[in-house]
């Protein structure tokens, strides 16, 4: 997949978070597609960031495996049960679950190419 591919993925998922996150206690200024969607979409660049395309076509390495899928997944789970309390924490959490969602993007999109994702 190329860097445009993963931004636009990235944009979709973080539009499809803010829609399914609906509980108004968890809710802060960032459940807004102006400001979700730039986050989303860095998350899904995330991954080629740390382990850039650029080193060659075996640049998937740790960051891009499944089992940084797997933690980064309950992680993901985790925030979503949590339920801050002051603004501030609030914009974390959204924060937070639109950079993972969109390197969880990344990553099942790179799983379907025919390189797939390293198991480590």
């Amino acid at each position: 997949m190329n860097g445009a591919t993963h931004k636009t993925i990235g944009a979709a998922v973080g539009i499809a978070a803010i829609t399914i996150d609906t509980n108004p206690k968890k809710q802060s200024i960032i459940h807004n597609p102006l400001f979700a969607t730039p986050i989303a979409t860095f998350g899904g660049m995330l991954p080629d960031i740390i382990e850039p395309s650029s080193r060659g076509p075996h640049h998937r390495q740790f960051f891009h495996s499944l089992v940084v899928a797997g933690f980064l997944g309950y992680g993901l789970y985790k925030t979503y049960k949590w339920e801050p309390e002051s603004k501030s924490a609030k914009c974390l959490r959204i924060i937070a679950l639109l950079i993972g969602a969109g390197y969880i993007s990344h990553l099942l999109a790179d799983s379907l190419t025919p390189r797939g994702l390293p198991i480590v």
